[in-house]
């Protein structure tokens, strides 16, 4: 249990590969298959809670948690494309793999927010938790609201909070209610497997 407490603190709060003690001690006390399914399970439980919170639906009552800015990781990991190419993160939990692979896909074909800017949000969320991902001048040349977009996925990454219903309503103009839903759906997606690449397990 202190195995997964450690690891869980690690994957918060410090993006990048997870120290050598805390990887020794996963390997003594789970299988790939239980790291795997532990590492979706943060990757998604702490992807939709800031999501809950960035689109304003946090309930007042609720108690919640201050999380410290990540700190950068001394040298980045490499990706590889927007969605899909994740796979090797799955490969001991091939099933969560394909209903993660669906979700991408109905995600994408909500259609509201461009191709580009979800591109340019998961490049920007990449740089600051350490995993490498380029964007060509094609994909973002014609994209307006660069800096909105860059500026939502470091708020989303180091303080969520700072997400206002101004900024929210920013983007409702962009692309409507439900794009706004789109972009922070996306987020909490690339928060969470962007974060698992970046342990390098």
């Amino acid at each position: 249990m202190l195995t997964a407490l450690k690891f869980t603190d690690h994957f918060i709060l410090t993006p990048g590969p997870i120290p050598h003690e805390i990887r020794s001690s996963l390997l003594s006390t789970f299988t790939q298959e239980q790291i795997a399914e532990l590492s979706i399970g943060l990757a998604l439980f702490h992807g939709f809670s800031k999501m809950l919170i960035a689109l304003g639906r946090e309930p007042e009552e609720m108690e919640t948690t201050i999380v410290p800015t990540p700190q950068f990781p001394d040298s980045p990991v490499s990706s590889a494309d927007l969605f899909g190419n994740f796979s090797h993160l799955f490969t001991d939990i091939p099933d969560i793999g394909i209903r993660w692979k669906i979700l991408e896909d109905a995600l994408l074909s909500i259609g509201l927010v461009p191709d580009s800017a979800l591109s340019l949000v998961k490049q920007r969320m990449s740089e600051v938790l350490g995993v490498t991902y380029v964007v060509t001048k094609e994909e973002t040349g014609a994209l307006k609201n660069v800096d909105l977009l860059r500026s939502v996925s470091d708020s989303f990454v180091f303080d969520v909070r700072s997400i206002t219903s101004a900024t929210r309503r920013e983007i409702g103009e962009l692309y409507g209610s439900e794009g706004l839903l789109q972009l922070m759906l996306a987020m909490a997606l690339y928060d969470g497997v962007l974060r698992m690449e970046a342990t390098k397990l």
